[in-house]
């Protein structure tokens, strides 16, 4: 780890053990491909090495099958806020989130949670139930529901820079065209509706060389 990233992760702790709330949820959040799995593994690591007991979730354990998402490219709404638009570009229909919510509510309550994982190896929810232990610092890796959390953490990389990096990750099975498609259509469009308006943190994440931490008042 560079002197910067270990900056970004002291910076993150910092702004997490700050406040008084217990149970505190907080949110790594961003688009797509902005670094939020790398920044969450970071800020777990310095709570780790800071001897904090926490609760980790990865909001992309409750992606829906993958064999359900195809169809929705059929399906259009018609009318409301998303009308002429196809399910498929609608990427809260992505997720089953309502076990989300129910995640969510569970450990602020303080009590055990359940929820059968999505596994990306399969492309289908798993049949055996995952169970996660409530802890006072819960932290959460998710573009989703950023409102629902005590302390938002934003990673933030331009629109630019985000298909650039898509295009050299899925350069082995898409096309610059479809991963350019694909994301505006979808992650760009839902980030461009729910990018959260006032963050705690925000990890200016543009040149991964040299990525930029700022904590809000």
């Amino acid at each position: 780890m560079t002197k910067a990233y270990k900056r970004i992760a002291e910076c993150c702790v910092k702004k997490i053990l700050a406040s008084k709330k217990r149970p505190l949820l907080a949110v790594i959040t961003g688009d797509s491909g902005s670094g939020k799995s790398y920044y969450a593994k970071l800020t777990t690591k310095e709570l780790a090495n800071k001897g904090v007991d926490f609760t980790y979730v990865d909001a992309d354990d409750f992606l829906i099958p993958r064999q359900e998402r195809e169809p929705m490219k059929k399906k259009f709404y018609q009318s409301g806020k998303f009308k002429g638009k196809s399910y498929y570009e609608v990427l809260e229909n992505m997720f089953r989130l309502d076990a989300f919510k129910q995640v969510i509510h569970d450990l602020r309550a303080r009590k055990p949670t359940t929820y059968f994982p999505y596994s990306r190896s399969t492309g289908e929810v798993a049949e055996i139930p995952k169970t996660v232990e409530p802890h006072d610092i819960v932290i959460f890796d998710s573009s989703m529901l950023a409102h629902l959390f005590d302390v938002v953490i934003l990673i933030e990389v331009s629109r630019e820079n985000i298909l650039k990096r898509k295009i050299k990750r899925d350069a082995d099975i898409r096309s610059a065209s479809e991963v350019i498609d694909m994301h505006q259509k979808v992650q760009g469009y839902y980030w461009d509706r729910s990018k959260p308006k006032n963050p705690d943190v925000i990890i200016d994440n543009n040149d991964i060389a040299r990525p930029i931490c700022v904590c809000q008042p």
